[in-house]
């Protein structure tokens, strides 16, 4: 068959046609006939299975000879074979060869024909993984990598990144060399913009498998996250703050993406962190905090805002100062007329330094300076009566100014007061005194030993006796006219009345109260107050007991009871009966019977979710010794929950059932049903774990008064796996090259690497165990690499051999030989007949292929492979062994 592939070499068959018809001249008698050319095919001629399955091939010829034989060469297994008239069917089963041809030859009356089949071999990528994506900053440079893990034909292959419904890349690989599983890596740009938040990419496989159509297969989607804070934060405090004051502080930041409650602040002043409250306005937020220091200084307020990725940062320098008031004296403030007053004016050192005082009355600026004081000497007269002086200082920081200021009045008295007018009374002294104001004044009496208040106080408490009587204020008292005289104020020669009137006790509902309520275990004092003159002795007793008044006590029930409280003093009695209810700590009971409570082992539910408990407790007016009962009605309530109800954060095994309960307080009892976002259905029940029930879920308590959230966050957790290890550049390693060998895994908890490696000196590992590194290969280094993957949940492994690999391209053959081999041969077939053929075939034709020990056995027919059937795809050559696999 010249020029078909894989076949004997054309000059080959020339000459082993001409031996044949040699030799079957006198031994075969083959006729003219074996002059005749004819046809050999093989169906299908290209074929596609996927790894380890079946075919059938059907080989046909368009010899004449009824003789004619032929075969199905192939280092591939065969099972079933079927024939006919001009064709045989073979099938080949379990196959593991990426790349194969598959042989159909011919013998029609000595010339041999052949016809070649391919067969290619296909995986399914075992796994597509499109790497998780950070959150992202607006505008800036990402890669989306999809990873297609153990596929086969990769030549086939074409991966697709896909954005919601638009596509963002295909790759394809015609390129690619080698027929057996690989991996593949496609990884794309991309620049997020804002219309890209939320959306999905997905990295969709298809393997294009021709007559058998294609596979497909896609990664779990991945959401874009994309956060932009365009504009700095803008920070709004004062640039002074007085020492121990507080100043609000405030950051702002606009143009927040894509929510503003999405934003995350931190404030500091001093290097201390700041407690704020955020508050958020369309796509603007703002934290809102206090400043305050107790020291003086240059304090710095930052604040940082987040979000996602992107933080940006704003400070500000604050000055922190000290800045006392200022302090007016006056030596004298109630001076004699032509008497020597001084007035100083001074302030306390301030922070920074630099006040300046000033010292002024209502008309003008007497004195000014810088710090420390001002002092001024005045001689008093009868106009400086009621003179204001006022010390003011003044701090200037930056452009700003402050201003402290205290104030005090000179009053100024005079030598010789005189009365005009009556008396109070004739058992009173009296003297006189003048008002600064011409304006006429009341004079009145008090019954009290602490004399006469000034005009602007309470009215006289009480009456006097025999011809002394006390006067309000807005009564007046005839024969008195105090006005004013030569314009000078003497307070201490106002009008004083000295008096004493003895009085009987008296108890009253302000100084003894009748009625009080005392908790069992608590400190407390029975205490009563009584008016009298002489002041009274107050004493209370029960049933024949003293209690003391000023003593305080532990309550116990014996406190319960009625008390008669009395005081005394030289001119009287009285009395007064206070009653003391104890209350106690409470106990649940069942039931209220003539025979005592029966304790309640739980809370009784009545209609409408109501819930009740008995309680120790006096009903009204039945106080005494805690020896009653009450029932006690619990109200319905809206519904609460908290992290021990429901955690904010789960963690769960993959594989293992759980179920998402969260309670909550309330009544009714309110049912907590919980949603995951994104999906419409409830979470209910007990399930079995999947890594897709990781998420965050609202789960909400209702009942007919209301109802609250919480968002739970699950995190599923699952063993490790390995997604990649590979050997780079190359698998061939030769002397002295560096290599590295690379192990990349998934897990939850993320997993830790460990490596078995065989010992050389010059095997270093990644600071995270991921990857090994090699320097200068020799051949300690050889031999089998193993990755170990493990967290918490379990382990995995993957392995590599590295060892070198010699490829010596065989030589060209050598006509001559063959020439000479063929002679030989002929000469055998005529002695053996078909043995000699056999023989042939095996021994040198078969040369440049493999022997299938399976089909020479079992046919005693030769089948070869051609040199590069098998070698030219790069598919590794190897013996079936006796099973013929």
């Amino acid at each position: 068959c010249p020029g078909t592939s894989g076949c004997p070499d054309p000059g080959v068959l020339r000459h082993l046609g001409a031996l044949l018809r040699l030799s079957t001249t006198g031994a075969f008698a083959i006729s003219g006939a074996a002059e005749q050319s004819f046809n050999v095919s093989l169906w299908p001629e290209d074929s596609v299975v996927e790894h380890g399955g079946s075919i059938w091939l059907n080989c046909s010829h368009t010899c004449r000879d009824p003789s004619a034989r032929g075969g199905l060469e192939t280092s591939l297994t065969k099972a079933q074979n079927k024939s006919g008239p001009g064709w045989m069917a073979q099938e080949l089963v379990d196959i593991q060869e990426w790349v194969s041809a598959p042989q159909c030859y011919f013998n029609c009356y000595g010339n041999v024909t052949c016809a070649v089949a391919h067969i290619t071999t296909y995986r399914p990528p075992e796994w597509v993984v499109l790497e998780p994506l950070p959150e992202m900053e607006l505008g800036q440079v990402y890669n989306l990598t999809c990873r297609v893990l153990n596929v086969a034909p990769v030549t086939h292959l074409s991966v697709t990144l896909r954005q919601g419904g638009r596509t963002l890349h295909t790759e394809t690989f015609q390129n690619h060399t080698g027929t057996g599983p690989d991996d593949v890596t496609v990884t794309h740009e991309i620049i997020p913009q804002r219309r890209d938040h939320g959306q999905e990419v997905t990295c969709h496989t298809a393997l294009d498998l021709r007559l058998q159509g294609q596979f497909f297969q896609n990664s779990p989607a991945v959401e874009l996250r994309v956060f932009d804070l365009p504009e700095e934060p803008q920070l709004l405090t004062s640039l002074y703050i007085e020492v121990g004051t507080r100043a609000p502080a405030r950051c702002r930041v606009a143009g927040v993406f894509p929510s503003a409650g999405e934003a995350r602040f931190t404030l500091s002043f001093g290097g201390e962190s700041l407690n704020f409250t955020v508050a958020t306005s369309g796509d603007t937020a703002t934290a809102q905090g206090e400043v305050w220091s107790q020291f003086p200084g240059q304090r710095e307020l930052n604040c940082t805002v987040t979000m996602g990725p992107v933080s940006r940062s704003a400070g500000q320098s604050v000055r922190i100062y000290r800045f006392p008031q200022p302090v007016l004296q006056i030596d004298q403030p109630q001076a004699l007329v032509n008497r020597n007053v001084s007035v100083t004016c001074s302030a306390p050192a301030s922070q920074p330094p630099g006040t300046t005082l000033q010292l002024r009355d209502s008309e003008r600026t007497l004195a000014s300076g810088p710090q420390p004081r001002l002092q001024l000497t005045l001689t008093t007269h009868k106009g400086d009566n009621g003179r204001q002086f006022t010390c003011e200082g003044n701090l200037t920081l930056g452009s700003h100014s402050l201003v402290k200021n205290m104030s005090a009045q000179l009053i100024v008295l005079c030598e010789k007061p005189r009365l005009e007018g009556g008396s109070c009374g004739t058992r009173t002294r009296t003297w006189g005194c003048y008002w600064p104001q011409p304006t006429q004044h009341q004079l009145w009496c008090a019954t009290e030993t602490r004399g006469l208040s000034p005009p602007g106080d309470a009215a006289p408490r009480r009456a006097g006796t025999g011809q002394i009587r006390a006067f309000r204020r807005s009564e007046g008292v005839p024969g008195i006219s105090l006005s004013p005289s030569d314009g000078c104020f003497n307070p201490s020669h106002t009008s004083l009345i000295l008096l004493s009137v003895p009085d009987q006790p008296t108890l009253d509902e302000s100084g003894c109260p009748s009625h009080r309520t005392w908790l069992e275990g608590t400190l407390q004092q029975l205490a009563c107050e009584a008016d009298g003159n002489p002041t009274p002795e107050v004493s209370c007793s029960k049933d024949s007991q003293v209690y003391g008044t000023s003593g305080v006590q532990n309550v116990t029930r014996g406190h319960a009871g009625i008390y008669r409280c009395s005081a005394a003093n030289a001119h009287g009695t009285a009395g007064r009966n206070v009653t003391i209810h104890v209350e106690c700590e409470g106990r649940d009971h069942s039931r209220w019977g003539a025979e005592g409570p029966t304790e309640l082992g739980s809370p009784m539910t009545g209609a409408g979710g109501f819930r009740a408990r008995l309680w120790v407790g006096g009903a009204a007016g039945l106080f005494h010794g805690c020896d009653q009962w009450a029932l006690v009605l619990c109200l319905p309530d809206k519904p609460t929950m908290d992290e021990s109800s429901c955690p904010s954060t789960q963690a769960w095994l993959k594989g293992t059932l759980h179920t998402l309960a969260c309670e909550a307080d309330g009544i009714p009892v309110p049912r907590v049903p919980c949603t995951k976002e994104g999906a419409a259905d409830e979470f209910g029940g007990e399930r079995n774990v999947s890594r897709n029930d990781s998420g965050t879920y609202h789960c909400t308590a209702t009942n007919r008064l209301g109802s609250m959230s919480r968002r739970v966050t699950v995190q599923v957790e699952y063993r490790p796996i390995i997604l990649l290890l590979a050997v780079s550049p190359s698998d061939t390693v030769p002397r002295g090259t560096n290599f590295n060998i690379s192990c990349r895994a998934e897990g939850s908890p993320a997993p830790a690497y460990r490596w078995t490696v065989p010992p050389a000196p010059n095997v270093h590992c990644s600071a995270d165990n991921s990857t090994v590194s090699v320097a200068g290969a020799d051949r300690h280094n050889r031999g089998i690499y193993i990755c170990r993957v493990s967290n918490a949940h379990g382990q995995h492994l993957g392995q590599v051999r590295i060892q070198p690999h010699l490829r010596v391209p065989a030589p060209p053959p050598d006509h001559r030989l063959i020439i000479a081999a063929l002679i030989a041969g002929a000469a055998v077939l005529l002695l053996g007949g078909t043995a000699g053929l056999v023989y042939y075939l095996k021994s040198t034709a078969c040369r440049k292929g493999e022997y299938n020990v399976q089909d020479a056995e079992s046919s005693s027919k030769a089948t070869c492979l051609g040199p590069d059937s098998a070698g030219e795809a790069g598919a590794t050559k190897h013996s079936q062994g006796p099973a013929g696999k």
